[in-house]
């Protein structure tokens, strides 16, 4: 959700009172057995505020969000993988891929396992291009019977009996929806009953998590799971249900990184002061839109850095890394590539991955990202990059310890402390990046080694610990 959009709402937060009626009667689910979970050697791993493979390389997420329209039926916009080849060659080596619950679970106790042969398809069609996978489990505005129908992501059933269900519409008309989200009392009371638990559909939201952790736990490309896009609640709400949500994740999937959000309004208009989880290997994965750039439709250069930095404090008060897992822009803002790029410098210079939002190739000039109205997909019907996107380079593993990284209109240099027992250190750079420039290294005085150009990876091969450094540039 773009939540930029309540910034002069925000204070309406404060009206999470609820009418409690009395629970009806609800559907007990029967209990599934599973077996003891397997642990699988993970593809990544936390190492204070960095994320590792298993060689102990740093390493950078870069990706997108896929898909802006598995927001709505069919909840299936990926079934071709095909869809997904142009993104290696963008530098895109993560995506976080959006789960529906309603797509899973539409009636209580019922999983439509067709979804999630689908979703898994979809994983592994991500593994096949060397591309990490981010379960996220997606929600706007609770669901599309809630808030005008203007929502998305939890079934009918599982909003409150207190709140009358609303026709799902999701269409232009929607396009406030932020707003009516926030304004709505009743959005705040099935967020309310929701983490009371009043009619269980919180329990029910952890036996889906499990079942859905017990079929991705196989998979290797799948590194973790982002427990819930931009929810609503107290901070001690939202740490318990974390907690509960890592505890059933992690008895099918005991290795998986979990990516902690914080509440739906931390990301132009508040700092987060939730507390730190008690469980280990989690990442803090907020969003980030500029609420100016809604009110204006341009970006007039004011710093991403001020919101951000906030952000980044809090990642370093947990010791944890920050992936920011939502940021973008709509292709016809005003000066959109220079926003962009001022959040990937941002990214740049503290090596800080980002899944920038979104992916849609089923974008349409009618429904554009095919949902509410939205229109932040970086590709257009034909597959083409929009203004909002450009592939950059960046160095997605490195043998040793980061140190900086400066892109410039010629090249970039790149500087880290090698460790020669990690092995090599690989850098993106897009297609035709290279034509007219010259790669030069420096390695450590008694060292040896070189960096080698292999399609759009650099590789470099050091023998000695110290400092080294890559500059790609004009000759």
């Amino acid at each position: 959700m773009k939540e930029h959009i309540c910034v002069l709402l925000a204070s309406v937060f404060l009206l999470t009172a609820a009418c409690f009626l009395p629970p009806s009667e609800v559907e007990q689910c029967d209990a599934v057995v599973y077996p003891p979970a397997t642990s699988h050697p993970p593809a990544l791993h936390i190492e204070g505020q960095y994320f590792k493979d298993p060689l102990g390389r740093v390493v950078l997420l870069r990706g997108v969000n896929a898909t802006g329209d598995a927001k709505v039926p069919p909840f299936m916009p990926l079934a071709d993988s095909s869809l997904l080849d142009p993104l290696p060659a963008w530098g895109v080596n993560v995506i976080r891929l959006v789960l529906t619950w309603e797509a899973f679970e539409p009636q209580r106790c019922r999983y439509d396992e067709n979804y999630l042969d689908y979703y898994e398809r979809v994983v592994d069609a991500a593994a096949e291009r060397d591309i990490y996978v981010i379960v996220d489990f997606h929600q706007d505005a609770y669901s599309r019977f809630s808030v005008h129908g203007c929502g998305e992501g939890f079934p009918a059933w599982a909003v409150s009996s207190a709140v009358p269900l609303a026709t799902p519409n999701n269409s232009q008309a929607c396009a406030n929806w932020g707003i009516m989200m926030t304004l709505n009392l009743r959005h705040h009371t099935t967020w309310n009953h929701f983490h009371s638990d009043r009619e269980l559909a919180r329990t029910r939201f952890l036996d889906m998590l499990t079942a859905v952790a017990d079929r991705m736990a196989p998979h290797p490309n799948v590194i973790g799971y982002d427990i819930i896009n931009e929810p609503w609640g107290t901070n001690r709400e939202l740490l318990s249900l974390y907690e509960k949500a890592a505890v059933v994740i992690r008895s099918r999937h005991p290795e998986a990184i979990l990516f902690v959000s914080p509440h739906a309004l931390v990301s132009d208009i508040a700092a987060s002061n939730m507390s730190r989880p008690s469980f280990d290997n989690f990442a803090y994965a907020p969003h980030f839109y500029d609420s100016n750039i809604w009110l204006s439709n341009a970006w007039r250069g004011n710093d991403p850095g001020r919101r951000l930095n906030q952000h980044l404090n809090k990642a370093g008060e947990w010791d944890v890394p920050m992936l920011l897992g939502e940021f973008g822009g709509e292709p016809d803002t005003a000066n959109i590539e220079g926003y962009i790029e001022a959040i990937y410098r941002w990214l740049d210079a503290r090596f800080i991955g980002g899944t920038q939002w979104c992916y849609t190739p089923g974008w349409t000039e009618h429904a554009k990202d095919g949902w509410n109205g939205e229109d932040f997909s970086i590709v257009d019907n034909l597959g083409n990059i929009r203004a909002n996107f450009m592939p950059r380079p960046y160095p997605q593993k490195t043998a040793g310890i980061p140190i900086s990284f400066v892109r410039s209109e010629d090249g970039f240099t790149y500087l880290w402390e090698n460790n020669p027992t990690l092995g090599e250190t690989e850098l993106f750079v897009p297609p035709d990046y290279m034509a007219g420039k010259v790669l030069t290294v420096q390695a450590p005085a008694d060292g040896g080694g070189d960096c080698v150009q292999s399609a759009q990876i650099i590789r470099c091969q050091i023998t000695e610990n110290g400092e080294v450094s890559v500059v790609v540039g004009a000759p």
